[in-house]
């Protein structure tokens, strides 16, 4: 049985014998339509929840558009990515706050005995006073501009207009995905700081929504390159959330008592910070095994072969 036609509108991939300029038109409306509908309706209980998933959906919504960008033209994709871009910032506060709690919390779990008890609970609940007043200030102007791009955007989508169809849409910028990422994650190896391994994250994320874009063109190869960049852009993920934490202790030194319980801290996260870019660094040698070139003319292939078709009415 077919699945309901709502359902299948929002899926996050392309679907079988449907034209590639009307997927990638449904993809983004879907998303759109998902972030406005958990955005405006977010209760103050809520609110950090809808944000982290709008969030996400912004940053599938930036990849579509890299996806598609030499077809869609360089006004309208630099029209949305900067759009897009800009509303992520304006929901950023409140996600940071919530990410240092819980990095704190993850690095209290694994080297609980190592640090100081009382001095890691005075700094979560300043953590705590500083996402609940972030949190608070997203109401109004911020919450406000984000949901006017999200509105704006949900009018321009069913109208984007693409130069070219097929797989010719998808091929450069998949080609420019793949090997951005392989090149930021020489970068990253030559020389791991938190800078690089950051930039890094971000192609890799692209990677991670592209393959799922693609599913249909090699379905058991796609998922597989979906959750390697997945478990990849969650050990990245970690090591940034690692080096936000601290820099926010370098900067209010004064929230830890006295200079040996920061020295504790920092080391703790220096020791995970390191363990993570190690695992990253064999992880993404694996995922960026292939060429860029060769990448892209394997999943083509796949493409002509499963999803080419007759295209649905």
């Amino acid at each position: 049985m077919d699945r309901p036609k709502q359902t299948r509108n929002r899926t996050f991939r392309l679907l079988k014998g449907e034209t590639v300029s009307h997927g990638m038109r449904r993809i983004a409306c879907g998303r759109l339509l998902d972030a406005n509908e958990t955005l405006s309706g977010a209760s103050e209980e809520t609110l950090g929840e809808a944000v982290h998933e709008t969030r996400k959906a912004l940053k599938r919504l930036r990849t579509s558009v890299r996806l598609t960008r030499d077809a869609l033209g360089e006004q309208p994709y630099a029209r949305e990515n900067t759009l897009f871009r800009a509303a992520g910032q304006d929901l950023a506060a409140g996600r940071d706050a919530q990410v240092r709690l819980d990095t704190l919390d993850d690095l209290s779990e694994r080297y609980g005995d190592e640090l100081p008890e009382r001095a890691i609970a005075e700094l979560r609940a300043r953590l705590e006073e500083e996402h609940a007043r972030a949190l608070q200030d997203l109401r109004g102007e911020r919450l406000d501009r984000a949901l006017s791009v999200l509105r704006g955007a949900q009018l321009r989508a069913p109208r984007w207009t693409f130069d070219r169809d097929g797989f010719d849409v998808l091929a450069p910028g998949l080609r420019r995905i793949y090997g951005r990422g392989r090149k930021r994650m020489r970068a990253a190896a030559k020389d791991p700081t938190a800078e690089h391994l950051h930039d890094w994250r971000k192609r890799v994320k692209d990677l991670w929504h592209v393959a799922q874009i693609l599913e249909v063109a090699q379905p058991k190869r796609m998922r597989k390159v979906a959750k390697r960049a997945h478990k990849l852009s969650g050990l990245l993920g970690d090591h940034h959330d690692l080096s936000v934490l601290r820099a926010y202790v370098e900067q209010h030194p004064a929230f830890l008592e006295g200079p040996e319980p920061k020295a504790l801290l920092l080391e703790a996260i220096d020791r995970r910070s390191s363990e993570l870019c190690d695992k990253a660094l064999r992880r993404g040698r694996k995922l960026y095994a292939r060429s860029p070139k060769r990448f892209v003319r394997e999943i083509e292939s796949g493409w002509r072969k499963r999803a080419a078709g007759r295209p649905r009415a």
